[in-house]
């Protein structure tokens, strides 16, 4: 009997941003989706979701952290609301131009 695929969030905190990196790579290895900067979505089996926990726990031994597995049942998932607003564009300055001084003195060559 196939296992049900569950909705699965996972949220961490890891201050090693290399570290940080690859466990986000991981997420999205397992077909997991992003949507905050450290929070992934997606369904998996209850195996897959024990198999990414053993993966992300190996990647954080060194510089340690925080993760989250949680499952989601799909009577709440129906809930889910998302709010996001696109941010505003930054606004960037303008590049300042050094322009060349209008000495003429620097093209005749050195006094004497």
């Amino acid at each position: 009997m196939p296992q049900l695929e569950t909705t699965t969030v996972v949220l961490y905190d890891i201050p090693h941003d290399r570290t940080r990196t690859k466990v986000s790579e991981k997420c999205l290895d397992f077909g997991l989706v992003r949507f905050q900067y450290s929070a992934f979505h997606g369904r998996l089996t209850r195996n897959r979701r024990e198999e990414l926990a053993l993966v992300l726990e190996s990647l954080i031994e060194v510089y340690g952290g925080s993760i989250a597995l949680i499952p989601v049942c799909a009577a709440d998932c129906e809930h889910w609301i998302n709010v996001y607003i696109e941010p505003p564009p930054l606004e960037v300055p303008p590049l300042k131009v050094k322009s060349e001084p209008d000495d003429d003195r620097s093209a005749a060559g050195p006094t004497v």
